[in-house]
């Protein structure tokens, strides 16, 4: 099951225990802009607008350039609504990968990125990745 997505899908549960509140999560490759993995409620089809929300964000085309001439890639992005917290993060080892989570409000923003933070780096860590990312 090695490399699987299901294998991926394990590896992101474990990884996102220590996040509060997440309703539904997917693990993107943004150039690709498929989903490797994910978790919550529904199936894959269901969290498509989770990817689309991590290549429209995190894409090549989405580049600030500053004064100083050096191109500024955003790498997390945090949307606050009444009822939920949508975090995307790039992979810092895997600037390819992106994990999007959507949590309860019931955490600080604070506390969620730190969480999501720690989860991706596990993620990336993970030998089932390398088969997605090389």
């Amino acid at each position: 099951m090695s490399g699987t997505a299901a294998a991926l899908d394990g590896v992101m549960v474990k990884a996102c225990e220590r996040v509060p509140g997440v309703r539904n999560a997917a693990l993107v490759l943004l150039a690709e802009g498929i989903s490797i993995g994910g978790l919550g409620a529904g199936a894959a089809f269901d969290r498509e607008p989770l990817v689309r929300a991590a290549v429209r964000c995190l894409g090549t085309s989405n580049a600030w350039v500053r004064s100083s001439r050096r191109v500024t890639e955003f790498a997390e992005y945090a949307f606050v609504g009444d009822e939920q917290i949508t975090l995307i993060l790039r992979g810092k080892l895997q600037p390819r990968l992106a994990l999007v989570l959507v949590c309860t409000r019931e955490s600080n923003l604070a506390f969620l990125l730190t969480a999501a933070r720690d989860a991706l780096r596990e993620i990336e860590l993970v030998e089932e990745l390398a088969e997605w990312v090389t």
